[in-house]
């Protein structure tokens, strides 16, 4: 006997509050065919086996966990080769931040000489490495967040572009709302940053996901559950959930939603 089999005898006839533990997983065990990597250490930070060939690792699951960790094997040499071109990217960054900042410290001593007034400088930041730093994060991971037992899903998004019905995965008996990577610029700060692509996959009956911009590059996705439903979102490395999302068993977490 499976362990999904035990988890669906064990919450059979009771539809309405699957217990969370044993609902993660079952998206784990669900997800499986797609997820063929080691397990990394107690902290996600390296397999657990010293493997150097896997792409990728998935942080084991604890009691309590929502959310299924997935991470690139940083001791995998294609990931490291990666990491190195991102990260010449983000100095590239930093040291224009930098000619700029003293270009503006130099400008600011010169007027005040000139009128006696002091003026105030801007330093180098985390928001100048640009949009590399996050999107390095971004296709670095997958966050499998699993969210069940509520009466309404919100979800807040800052994004360009807002969620629509996917156009290219079809999952017979669930609506998937897809959203890709891209970039913006923060109308409050003028920093350009980046959004991640993620994905949400909503299973159960009666369950219409439906999207609100809230304001400029702020969206909100939210459906009302009228029977049992759950959500699965999934955000980071857009080749990684394309593959999740053609590879996991769907048919079996339908049925936890009977």
């Amino acid at each position: 006997m499976t362990l999904l089999t035990i988890i669906l005898i064990a919450i059979l006839g009771q539809p309405v509050a699957v217990d969370g533990d044993r609902l993660v997983a079952a998206v784990r065990s669900a997800m499986a065919p797609a997820l063929p990597f080691p397990s990394s250490d107690a902290d996600g930070a390296l397999p657990a086996n010293g493997n150097t060939q896997a792409l990728w690792m998935v942080r084991p699951l604890q009691p309590g966990d929502r959310s299924i960790e997935v991470a690139a094997n940083p001791l995998n040499d294609v990931n490291q080769l990666r990491a190195a071109r991102a990260m010449a990217q983000i100095e590239n960054n930093i040291e224009a931040a930098q000619r700029r900042a003293a270009l503006q410290y130099d400008r600011a001593v010169s007027e005040a000489k000139r009128t006696g007034k002091s003026q105030d400088v801007d330093g180098v930041t985390l928001s100048d490495e640009g949009v590399a730093g996050a999107k390095i994060d971004a296709e670095s991971h997958v966050t499998i967040d699993v969210a069940a037992n509520e009466p309404t899903f919100k979800f807040a998004l800052d994004s360009s572009i807002p969620p629509a019905p996917s156009s290219t995965v079809v999952i017979p008996g669930a609506a998937v709302m897809a959203m890709p990577s891209n970039t913006f610029r923060d109308s409050g700060t003028n920093i350009e940053r980046y959004a991640e692509a993620q994905t949400f996959v909503f299973l159960g009956r009666a369950v219409v996901p439906e999207v609100q911009k809230r304001a400029d590059h702020q969206f909100e996705l939210f459906a009302t559950a009228t029977s049992p439903a759950l959500v699965i979102r999934l955000r980071g490395n857009e080749a990684l959930i394309a593959d999740l999302l053609r590879k996991t068993n769907w048919n079996s977490l339908l049925e936890l939603m009977k």
